[in-house]
C-alpha cells in the first residue's frame, strides 16, 4: 500500500495528476466543510434567522458585482500555452488586482440604494464593509492559477483550509461576544485577509509585479470576456436567485432558506471543485497535447461522477427532514422541506457541469455564455412564476425547470461535437423527474 501511494505521488501521468488533485480536493472540501457545518450549527443557536437571511442578502449582491467583472484570469493561466510565461502572469495578476478595487468602488456605490429597495438600514453598512473582501482577494497570489494548471493542489487544500478555520473561529467569537450579524460580516472579512497573506507563503512564488503585456492582456480579454458574461449569467440564475427571493419572502424565511441553502451547497461545491480542479484541468491538457482523446476522458469523467453524485443528491432529498431535525432546533424546521428540493436541483445541475467544462477547455467561452443566459432567464422567470402559482415550493422548482433546460441545450451540443452520452444522460433526468413530481406533491400536500 505505501509503495502504491508512493509511485501515485510521483506519477506525472494525466491519470496520476487527476487521482492527487481529486484527492486533495476531496480532503481540502471536506475539513472546510466540517469546520463551516459546526460554525454553521453553533452560529444558529447564537444569532436569529433574520440576521442569517440579511448576511445572505449582502453576500448575494457583493457575489454579484464579482462576478460582472470576472474575466477568468485564473481559466486563461491554466488554458494557455503562456501559462507558465512570468509576463503572462505578471499580466494575469495586475488583472485581478483591478477588478478587485473595480469590485470594492461598486459594491460601495450600490450598497446605499440597494438598503433603501429591501428596506434594511443595516444593509447599507455591511454591504459597505463587505466590499473589503474583493478588494483583499485581489492582491491573492496568482499561485492558485499556476498549481492548478499543474494539478499540484496539495498547498491550496491548504491555504483554503486555514481560511475557512479563521473564518469559523472569528465568527462564533464575534457572535459570542456582539450577537449580531457584525459576526459574519468580521469573520469573512478576516477569512479574506488570511486567504491572501497564506497565498502569497505557501503556494508557488511569483514576482508581485504591476505589469500589463498587451500580447498577454489581449488573449485574457478575448477569453475573458464571454467568461464574464458566463459568470455573470451563471450568478444570476443561482446565487442571484437569492436578490429576487429576498422580494418574494420575510427576512426570517430567507434565513431558513439560507441554512438549507449552506448544506446542498456544500455538496455542489464539491462537485464544481472537483471537476474544475481535475475535469477542467484535465480537458485543458488533453486539449493541448492529444485532443483526439477528448470524447474518451470525458466520457470516463462523466460515468464516474454522475453515479457517485446523482446518488448523493437523490439520498439528501430522502433525508432532508430528519437531517434538519438533527442538526438544528424548530425554528429551522421548514429548511428540511427546502432541502428536499433543492438537492434534485443540485442533482439535474451537476449532470451537465462536465459538458460546460469542455466547452471552456476549448476556449468555447461564447458558447458557455450562452447556455448560462438561457438558464438564468428561465431561473428567474420561473422562480417569480412558480412563486405565484405554488408559493415558495414553486419559487424553489422555478430553479430547477432553469437545470432541465440547461441540460438540454448543453446535451444538443455535446451530441453535435460527438461527446454526448444521451443514453445515460435520459435515463438519470427521467429519473430524477420521477422523484421531483413525487417529493413536489407531497411537500404541496402536507401544506
Amino acid at each position: 500500500m505505501r509503495k502504491r501511494l508512493t509511485a501515485l505521488f510521483r506519477d506525472d501521468s494525466l491519470r496520476g495528476a487527476s487521482l492527487r488533485s481529486s484527492l486533495w480536493t476531496i480532503s481540502g472540501f471536506g475539513g472546510e466543510s466540517i469546520l463551516r457545518l459546526g460554525a454553521n450549527l453553533i452560529l444558529t443557536r447564537l444569532l436569529a434567522p433574520d440576521m442569517f437571511g440579511l448576511m445572505a442578502l449582502a453576500m448575494t449582491f457583493v457575489t454579484g458585482v464579482a462576478l460582472m467583472s470576472d474575466l477568468g484570469t485564473s481559466h486563461s493561466v491554466v488554458r494557455s500555452k503562456r501559462g507558465d510565461d512570468p509576463d503572462f502572469l505578471a499580466t494575469a495578476w495586475s488583472v485581478q488586482v483591478m477588478r478587485g478595487c473595480i469590485i470594492a468602488t461598486a459594491s460601495v456605490a450600490l450598497a446605499w440604494p440597494l438598503a433603501q429597495v429591501y428596506e434594511q438600514p443595516e444593509l447599507f453598512l455591511i454591504l459597505a464593509a463587505l466590499s473589503f473582501q474583493p478588494l483583499i482577494a485581489g492582491f491573492n497570489s496568482v499561485g492558485f492559477a499556476t498549481q492548478a494548471r499543474k494539478m499540484q493542489l496539495g498547498r491550496v487544500m491548504l491555504v483554503n483550509l486555514a481560511a475557512q478555520a479563521t473564518i469559523t473561529v472569528v465568527m462564533i467569537l464575534f457572535a459570542l461576544a456582539l450577537q449580531s450579524v457584525w459576526a459574519l460580516v468580521v469573520g469573512t472579512l478576516m477569512g479574506a485577509v488570511a486567504k491572501m497573506v497564506l497565498s502569497h507563503l505557501l503556494l508557488e512564488r511569483h514576482p508581485i509585479r504591476f505589469h500589463l503585456e498587451r500580447e498577454a492582456l489581449g488573449e485574457i480579454i478575448r477569453f475573458g470576456r464571454w467568461v464574464l458574461l458566463s459568470t455573470l449569467f451563471t450568478f444570476l440564475g443561482g446565487r442571484g436567485i437569492t436578490a429576487v427571493h429576498g422580494a418574494l419572502v420575510p427576512l426570517d424565511v430567507l434565513g431558513v432558506l439560507a441554512v438549507s441553502t449552506v448544506l446542498i451547497r456544500a455538496f455542489e461545491t464539491l462537485v464544481q471543485k472537483l471537476l474544475t480542479a481535475v475535469g477542467f484541468s484535465a480537458f485543458a491538457r488533453v486539449l493541448r497535447e492529444r485532443p483526439e482523446d477528448l470524447p474518451k476522458i470525458l466520457a470516463n469523467v462523466r460515468n464516474k461522477f454522475l453515479t457517485v453524485c446523482v446518488l448523493g443528491f437523490v439520498l439528501v432529498s430522502f433525508i432532508s427532514q430528519p437531517l434538519i431535525d438533527f442538526l438544528y432546533d424548530e425554528r429551522y424546521a421548514l429548511a428540511g422541506s427546502f432541502l428536499a428540493i433543492q438537492a434534485l436541483n443540485g442533482g439535474l445541475r451537476v449532470l451537465v457541469r462536465p459538458y460546460q467544462e469542455v466547452m471552456l477547455a476549448s476556449g468555447d467561452s461564447r458558447l458557455h455564455a450562452a447556455v448560462m443566459f438561457c438558464s438564468a432567464s428561465v431561473g428567474i422567470l420561473g422562480t417569480i412564476a412558480g412563486y405565484f402559482l405554488l408559493d415558495i415550493y414553486g419559487m424553489l422548482a422555478g430553479m430547477g425547470l432553469a437545470a432541465l433546460v440547461v441540460f438540454g441545450i448543453s446535451a444538443s451540443f455535446a451530441h453535435r461535437r460527438g461527446y454526448a452520452n444521451l443514453t445515460l444522460d435520459f435515463v438519470i433526468v427521467g429519473g430524477l423527474l420521477t422523484l421531483y413530481a413525487i417529493t413536489l406533491s407531497q411537500l404541496m400536500g402536507a401544506t
